[in-house]
């Protein structure tokens, strides 16, 4: 596949799951599927990423993700994203609180025969839970 192609198989991940569309971003995981996130103990396998995005679908109906740029070489695609949403259900334990968060997140994901194999997310945890009330920022 293309750098290009790759893009838009990552664009197209964040725009279904946006969407709501979890059984076309399952689609888009290869089997060997590993995501890697910063609020989990340790890397997630298709399945365990699979029941995360239906939780965070719960607690954050309204979840968007907009690519707000992409870099890619070889397998590999880097995006910057722009990421909302409302605290509506349970999330981490807690019921929701109605309370909004807007954040930048940058994610890579490597792309194999057309489908998300590694996913990596990072962006600033305490500022996230911290707009949630989840902690106080120092």
């Amino acid at each position: 596949m293309s750098i290009e192609d790759n893009k838009a198989v990552a664009r197209k991940f964040f725009e279904e799951f946006t969407k709501g569309n979890l059984q076309s971003v399952a689609d888009l995981m290869h089997a060997d599927h590993v995501f890697h996130f910063p609020l989990l103990p340790g890397p997630a396998d298709k399945p365990g990423h699979i029941v995360g995005q239906a939780a965070v679908k719960v607690a954050f109906p309204d979840y968007s993700m907009v690519v707000l740029e992409q870099v890619a070489e070889g397998d590999m695609v880097f995006n910057r994203l722009h990421v909302t949403g409302t605290h509506q259900g349970e999330f981490m334990g807690r019921p929701g609180t109605g309370k909004t968060f807007e954040i930048a997140t940058f994610n890579v994901m490597r792309i194999r025969d057309g489908q998300v194999a590694d996913e990596w997310d990072e962006f600033d945890t305490l500022d996230f839970l911290a707009q949630l009330g989840i902690v106080e920022k120092p």
